[in-house]
């Protein structure tokens, strides 16, 4: 029998939506059923998720909503988000932050969506209800250990293993210190083509670049 709780609606009714599980990290009243959320809305996933992360950064969630998203696919391994909501705790202020995130969406380095007025307009007309769900888990036999001949078991010849040798891949796959420029640092304008993402020293008196191909 699937039990459900809401947690959370928007102010317009819903009527058609699209549906939406995934697994949730919240501890089960028992341990024989398993926990998931069931969202209904009428964005699409993509569309949602990025709603709720730009409501994170500009308004905050309440704790049953932040457990939504934190458990949604791909959210915890989103490095640039997770800068943005450190840089936004460490004192950057909403507009700042906005103006570095389009510069690096603009530049091809992100594909995290952060406007504010886009937030608020998304906020008049996203419509959703969110639930957690508890389903039971079916029993699982337990072996005995008993089998009828030796046979049932399978051949007890050990069987030669080939093996496959590891191929080397090279990797390029580039890492950002999206902090550093979401808290402390800014682009100029390089060789043509090019930018360099300079990162002040807290005492301003170094400076360090790194440049970045924009194809």
């Amino acid at each position: 029998m699937l039990t459900s709780r809401k947690i959370s609606e928007s102010q317009k009714s819903l009527r058609g939506f699209r549906e939406y599980r995934w697994r949730s990290s919240t501890i089960p009243s028992n341990n024989r059923v398993e926990t998931f959320w069931v969202i209904r809305t009428n964005l699409r996933k993509e569309k949602f998720l990025m709603y709720m992360k730009m409501k994170l950064l500009i308004e905050g969630l309440p704790e049953d909503e932040l457990q939504l998203l934190v458990d949604a696919p791909g959210v915890l391994n989103d490095n640039l988000f997770l800068a943005a909501l450190r840089a936004k705790r460490s004192g950057v202020s909403l507009e700042v932050l906005e103006q570095r995130l389009e510069r690096l969406f603009n530049l091809g380095l992100s594909l995290l969506i952060f406007n504010i007025n886009l937030y608020y307009t998304l906020k008049g007309t996203a419509r959703f209800s969110m639930f957690l769900a508890e389903k039971p888990i079916g029993k699982t036999k337990r072996f005995s250990g008993y089998v009828r001949n030796s046979s049932a078991v399978g051949s007890k010849r050990q069987s030669r293993s080939n093996v496959v040798p590891e191929h080397f891949q090279w990797s390029f796959n580039v890492e950002y210190d999206y902090y550093s420029f979401l808290s402390v640092g800014e682009l100029t304008s390089g060789a043509p083509g090019d930018n360099n993402l300079i990162l002040k020293s807290s005492n301003r008196t170094k400076r360090s670049s790194t440049k970045i191909s924009r194809k």
